[in-house]
């Protein structure tokens, strides 16, 4: 079932998304069905920001990765 997002949820996505903004790295926001669904992919791109943050931390500053 389809569930209309509560505010709180609406401020966490905004936030999430204000944390990429604010690193420059691209995200595709995603539309969800439900509260569960929500909280499972927000946990998602929040680890995926951890590991991002942690592979940025080992690189060498000004390194780029090969395609």
């Amino acid at each position: 079932m389809i569930e209309r997002a509560s505010p709180a949820q609406l401020r966490k996505a905004l936030e999430i998304a204000d944390t990429y903004k604010k690193t420059g790295l691209g995200f595709v926001p995603m539309p969800v069905a439900n509260s569960a669904e929500f909280e499972a992919l927000a946990a998602q791109s929040l680890a995926r920001l951890a590991e991002l943050i942690e592979l940025a931390e080992r690189s060498p500053v000004g390194a780029k990765e090969s395609k």
